[in-house]
């Protein structure tokens, strides 16, 4: 069988659309509905080129930008709920904004094979879109020089069985990264980078504990030490104030002695 294709575009660059197709759940793809992403960037290849994609969501806008890691261009584009749920609604497969922003993520992080990007210029739109209606494309001298030539078209994929629905979302041109924003992107990481060397993790507190049983291990052992060479200088104490004692003792013996020696030779002369 046949996979359908419809295609919708920008009401404001390009009037009509294709007749609706079979509506799919997109919540058996997702799940529930993001409430809030703070941010998420993902690597992703289009055409052989690698881009960057970065995604915001802040309560009911959505946020995109892409940028060409080969030549730096880069393309932005803000989406508030009602652009997207009329865009949703036009493709005859409506999606709610929070369901939609899902889908996206879903597809930058590919983890679903339900839901791809792709990224189209205006011509390549065109051209699809002749192809589908059996005309040449009608691409004016006018077209290529205007400020459409140079827009993207993120191209959200949603397969379903014997469907694709394609969300388009336009992105103008936004030029090349700006040093002195790149600069204070660089500065913030570096900063954020100090604080987390600095910032004690959990492989720091058990290398802190373990460092700290050390040298308990180690303090217990020296006074283990201190205390055997203690005792060994009280027993040497006790050794040497005994031999002392004997030492004198044995020197007044010998006083008394001589005296005595003495005593009886001064006693034997008187006697005679």
């Amino acid at each position: 069988r046949r996979r359908a294709e419809n295609w919708e575009w920008n009401s404001s660059e390009q009037e009509g659309h294709e007749s609706p197709l079979l509506a799919r759940p997109a919540e058996e793809l997702v799940g529930s509905a993001m409430a809030k992403l703070h941010g998420l960037q993902a690597d992703y290849v289009f055409r052989g080129v690698e881009h960057v994609v970065r995604m915001t969501v802040e309560g009911n806008l959505l946020e995109l930008e892409v940028e060409d890691r080969q030549t730096t261009d880069q393309w932005h584009g803000e989406f508030d709920a009602a652009f997207i749920e009329d865009l949703t609604h036009k493709t005859g497969n409506f999606k709610q904004f929070g369901i939609f922003c899902s889908m996206l993520e879903s597809a930058l992080t590919q983890s679903s094979e339900s839901v791809t990007l792709d990224l189209l210029t205006y011509s390549d739109l065109e051209s699809l879109r002749s192809r589908k209606v059996g005309v040449g494309p009608r691409l004016t001298s006018a077209t290529r020089s205007s400020p459409l030539s140079s827009k993207r078209y993120l191209i959200l994929i949603y397969s379903v069985e014997f469907d694709r629905i394609h969300y388009p979302l336009p992105l103008p041109y936004a030029g090349k990264p700006d040093p002195v924003v790149l600069q204070k992107v660089i500065r913030e990481l570096k900063e954020e980078l100090a604080v987390l060397k600095a910032k004690p993790g959990k492989d720091f507190r058990d290398a802190e504990i373990r460092r700290l049983r050390d040298e308990l291990q180690h303090a217990l052992e020296e006074k283990q030490v201190a205390e055997t060479a203690l005792a060994a200088l009280q027993e040497e104490l006790k050794l040497t104030s005994k031999s002392s004692a004997l030492k004198e003792v044995k020197i007044l013996k010998q006083v008394v002695q001589s005296l005595e020696e003495q005593l009886a030779k001064e006693r034997a002369k008187h006697q005679r």
